[in-house]
């Protein structure tokens, strides 16, 4: 049963690794998708000039920009613990990377935060402006 209990969280440990993975990929293709969507409808659907409550616009980006930098952030701080954890293997207390995983959770929050945020804002712009 021990055997049985190990495979088992080998296995969790692999989707834990392919899940997180794929989360960071997921946010930074609909960021950088809902910057370009943003852009195409400013360009070809209703121009910069006649558009309303542009405040709204740029709130977006600034929202689908930082989520991209936060992206950028959230990964650093995500291989500074592993590396730190793997220099450091033989220590029993380990605050340092401890820390460094605090901030890459903290900034996966707020990826999801500012990504809502920036896609409500756009939904809203658009909305608008139709």
């Amino acid at each position: 049963m021990a055997k049985d209990k190990i495979t088992y969280l080998e296995q969790l440990n692999k989707a834990y690794i392919q899940s997180s993975s794929q989360f960071d990929k997921q946010v930074l293709f609909i960021a950088s998708g809902a910057l370009g969507v943003s852009l195409a409808f400013i360009k070809d659907v209703v121009k910069l000039e006649g558009a309303t409550n542009k405040p709204l616009l740029l709130l977006a980006w600034i929202s689908f920009g930082t989520v991209i930098l936060i992206c950028i952030l959230s990964h650093y701080t995500s291989l500074k613990a592993i590396n730190f954890k793997i220099e450091h293997i033989h220590q029993k207390t380990d605050k340092t990377s401890k820390r460094f995983d605090f901030f890459t959770k903290l900034f996966n929050i707020l990826m999801i935060v500012f990504l809502a945020g920036g896609l409500i804002l756009l939904n809203v712009f658009i909305a608008i402006n139709i």
